[in-house]
């Protein structure tokens, strides 16, 4: 480890450098925006911090993300606790670690300079897509591991071999995927069949298991600390009930399977034409797989690649439901129609670098910086746009917070802030409305409407969507229990909410 550091300090150095400009503008978990309002980004920290203090991850506190993602949000806790700074820089590690893995995958075809100049393109193109959101979610926190193992696959096909550390390594890279949202495993279940039948194929029976057992050792590894810490809280049956068998059977979409398959296709595709940047990249790479050398000695191969790509859609949508958040782990197979119109370039311009290397970086990065702030949706929530004071995260936390150790509940929706904003650690399992019908599982409202009943809140937060007929009821007890004592609107991704903090009756 140390050695790969000295080595490559300056790449790593230029990977922090580009990751923190370009996230600090697109992340509204950075320090230019007064808060991150996500509700994804706001769960996992509300997750994270309650595991952080004592309590035990889908026995007191519930949500269907594997308990990876929630570790982060607890160390991040531990920099900030009110605030998304410490998410801020586990996102800048996280997606340095991706650029690095891009610049050695893009290295073993182009000049290293060249690779230098690419990095901020796909910084500009994976940040600025709709699917990145608002910064904090657990597939950019998977991109610099499907990324390694790219980069490894694709290391491993065009020198025609791989060694057990190698294997080994990304076993341990599927693990931490596993643990943290298991439904993206489909990229290295068809990654450890490659190598598998790569040596079946050669007639090395013995070298192909001992490669699955290698990965399958490497892959029960990160899950050694998680069946501790469950097995120790007696929260085994728990932690699988609630992240497994939740999403396999109470989270997908009760569609039909042969329409589940066509939008398994049509989904990527449509994100594909929706976002040109991404799209013409991606189809750029794969047209060069399929039909050129330039990859691979070998074409098939280069369908090997595509297949991977394929498998990982499988998973992603095989469900039948999509958020846009989903589609951004599958930015990292444009790299190869990146690499492609590099190569072009390097073949067409012969670029003397010696004397303008450090100009041309700096004008790329301002370049595409520009390019992020402009065509970044975010930056209207910037501070600069929106002060702290005026959101009603900050005006009913200062409300909250003026009771001692207050009792609050998110009631009806997805967590809306209000808890990190407050720093309040909820009291009941289901602080939040999953989007789940209440027909299918009706736990979370029974517990929720329970506690307003039998009056166990200090302040209830509710919102209802202005313009639209709003499906939930409020039930008749919230009024007779607790008195509305502040309203504001606010916006919340496409819509325009009223909140209203009530307060218990004396």
């Amino acid at each position: 480890m140390k050695k790969i550091l000295l080595r490559n300090w300056k790449t790593i150095v230029y990977c922090l450098i580009i990751s923190f400009l370009f996230l600090a503008i697109c992340s509204k978990s950075s320090f230019l925006y007064p808060f991150n309002d996500w509700a994804d980004a706001n769960c996992f920290f509300t997750m994270g911090k309650g595991m952080f203090n004592g309590k035990v991850l889908y026995v007191d506190l519930f949500d269907q993300k594997g308990p990876l993602i929630f570790l982060y949000y607890g160390i991040a806790s531990l920099i900030s606790y009110k605030t998304f700074i410490g998410v801020f820089i586990i996102e800048i590690i996280s997606f340095s670690i991706f650029l690095y893995y891009a610049h050695k995958l893009m290295t073993l075809y182009i000049k290293k300079e060249i690779s230098y100049l690419a990095l901020p393109i796909i910084c500009f193109i994976i940040l600025t897509l709709p699917a990145f959101t608002h910064g904090g979610s657990a597939e950019e926190f998977i991109l610099p591991m499907i990324m390694y193992s790219l980069y490894s696959l694709t290391k491993f096909l065009k020198e025609d071999k791989i060694f057990y550390n190698t294997i080994f390594v990304n076993g341990l890279v599927a693990g931490l995927v596993a643990t943290m949202k298991f439904s993206i495993l489909g990229f290295w279940f068809f990654f450890i069949m490659i190598v598998f039948f790569y040596f079946l194929f050669k007639g090395n029976y013995k070298k192909a298991f001992a490669a699955a057992l290698t990965f399958l050792g490497g892959m029960f590894i990160p899950f050694i600390p998680w069946i501790i810490y469950f097995l120790m809280n007696g929260a085994i049956k728990d932690w699988i009930n609630s992240y497994v068998i939740f999403n396999i059977k109470l989270y997908p979409s009760q569609i039909s399977f042969i329409l589940k398959a066509v939008m398994f296709i049509l989904k990527p595709l449509r994100f594909m034409v929706q976002n040109l940047g991404f799209g013409i990249f991606l189809i750029l790479g794969f047209g060069s797989l399929i039909f050129t050398n330039t990859f691979f000695k070998n074409k098939n191969y280069g369908i090997l690649i595509i297949l991977s790509y394929l498998f990982l859609c499988l998973g992603i949508f095989s469900g039948g439901i999509s958020f846009r958040y989903y589609y951004l782990i599958l930015t990292p197979f444009m790299i190869y129609g990146i690499i492609e119109f590099a190569l072009l370039i390097q073949g067409k311009y012969n670029i003397n670098f010696s004397n303008t290397k450090k100009a041309l970086y700096f004008l790329t990065i301002s370049f595409f910086l520009i390019f992020s702030y402009v065509g970044n949706k975010n930056v209207t929530y910037m501070s600069i746009y929106l002060s702290k004071e005026n959101l009603v995260q900050y005006k009913f936390s200062k409300i909250i917070n003026k009771k001692k150790n207050p009792k609050i509940l998110n009631y009806g929706y997805l967590d809306g802030g209000f808890y990190t904003m407050a720093g309040v650690i909820p009291i009941n399992k289901y602080f939040q409305k999953q989007n789940v019908s209440d027909d299918i599982f009706p736990d979370i409202m029974d517990e929720q409407n329970k506690l307003i009943k039998e009056k166990k809140l200090d302040f209830i937060i509710t919102r209802k969507i202005i313009g639209k007929k709003n499906k939930r009821k409020y039930p008749s007890y919230l009024t007779t229990n607790y008195s509305p004592i502040s309203h504001q609107n606010q916006y919340y991704e496409e819509h325009k909410y009223t909140y209203t903090l009530w307060s218990k009756k004396s």
